[in-house]
């Protein structure tokens, strides 16, 4: 079967192109699935390594097995913002490709106007190119211990050194793309909205992490895996914040499954306007189906637009 061209065939078959990796964790031994997804147009010394699901596989490939021109092509993408996306918890089928993160996420981000119910061929008409709706964001999604093809496992009770990973896959996306890359967000998603707030801040002047969004947090369940860690999420996400001296935004549906919305209005009054900047958004469940999950990625596009500071927006959507 030819090869698709990702530059032309990605915005039809709602697909986004990306790289597969194993990188290191923070544990050298042990390598985590990883994907890069990366902003058209893609210079032609990065689409012959790029993958498009549905189309055909690639095998994930180690960070020391990435030829020179792949990663002279990556660097001078000119990639300014790297988002990095932590999943739900793998002891109940959380992996990279949560639907969140593979739709929801990558669409607000590179086809904000795009819809599943559309004809590609109207939007086309109507809309900037893929190429001018990419801009110049990086996204960056893993598979942590023991989940997909990563290594190692994920312990019951805690988060063992998934914070650490989280922070060590941040740090090596970011040295992929080079120096252009001028600020870095975190996305974290239902039990992945754990490690983003308690994987350790970057110490490297060149990753300024500068905006950080909470998809459905199961607080209550949080109190429980942090029973005998040194740090709770509450006190984890105060530091987060100072770290970032903006507030963290934190979006949820009404009908969360795992968490009230008692228990989100009560934890983000206890926390403060100026820590958490939270979302109501009515009929949504931890899932973000159908209509909610258009509604998240508005949430997703404001947060990407914001300044991070206080700004005007309704913290319930209908």
């Amino acid at each position: 079967m030819a090869r698709p061209d990702p530059q032309n065939e990605i915005w039809d078959k709602h697909l986004h192109p990306h790289l597969r990796l194993l990188l290191p964790s923070s544990s050298p031994p042990i390598h985590l699935e990883a994907r890069l997804y990366l902003p058209l147009p893609l210079p032609p010394s990065i689409s012959k390594h790029v993958n498009i699901l549905g189309e055909y596989s690639t095998v994930p490939k180690k960070l020391e097995d990435l030829d020179a021109n792949l990663r002279d092509g990556l660097r001078d993408m000119g990639v300014e913002r790297v988002v990095v996306a932590s999943h739900p918890w793998g002891r109940l089928g959380g992996s990279m490709l949560d639907p969140v993160i593979t739709s929801h996420l990558i669409t607000a981000i590179y086809h904000p106007y795009h819809s599943h119910t559309t004809d590609p061929s109207t939007i086309e008409a109507i809309t900037p190119s893929p190429a001018e709706l990419c801009g110049r964001t990086a996204v960056i999604s893993y598979n942590v211990r023991g989940v997909g093809l990563s290594g190692g496992s994920q312990p019951w009770l805690g988060t063992g050194s998934d914070p650490e990973d989280l922070a060590e896959i941040e740090k090596i996306g970011v040295g992929l793309l080079g120096d252009s890359v001028k600020e870095v967000f975190r996305f974290g998603y239902s039990w992945g909205s754990l490690l983003t707030i308690l994987a350790p801040f970057p110490t490297a002047h060149h990753i300024p992490l500068k905006k950080t969004l909470l998809v459905s947090p199961p607080i209550t369940v949080f109190k429980g895996i942090t029973l005998l860690s040194s740090k709770k999420f509450p006190v984890a996400l105060k530091d987060h914040h100072t770290h970032l001296n903006k507030p963290v935004w934190l979006v949820y549906g009404t009908k969360d499954e795992f968490t009230g919305s008692s228990t989100y209005l009560n934890f983000a009054e206890e926390q403060g306007k100026e820590v958490v900047k939270s979302i109501q958004v009515d009929d949504a469940d931890h899932l973000w189906r159908r209509d909610e999950g258009q509604k998240l990625r508005e949430v997703i596009r404001d947060w990407l637009d914001s300044s991070g500071d206080n700004e005007e927006m309704d913290n319930k959507l209908s």
